[in-house]
């Protein structure tokens, strides 16, 4: 279920806003989202140190990204 919400997300992205890539954040221990981006087709990109205030404190996120076309931006 979740893995066809973020493919429908890239979808929309892509067709109906026009973009060109999507980045997503993970806390760093939640391996299941990251397995879900990784199935999806994004990719590590980076740690966030501090990146989020959840629960009282800031939390280390790590980063992601799926190029979602290689179309030159319209003019």
């Amino acid at each position: 279920m979740a893995s066809a919400m973020v493919e429908r997300m890239c979808r929309l992205a892509r067709d109906t806003v026009g973009l060109h890539r999507i980045e997503a954040s993970t806390l760093v221990h939640n391996t299941g989202s990251q397995r879900v981006l990784a199935k999806c087709g994004f990719e590590p990109i980076g740690l966030a140190p501090a990146y989020l205030h959840i629960d009282g404190a800031w939390r280390d996120c790590r980063l992601f990204q799926r190029i979602l076309h290689d179309r030159a931006p319209a003019l």
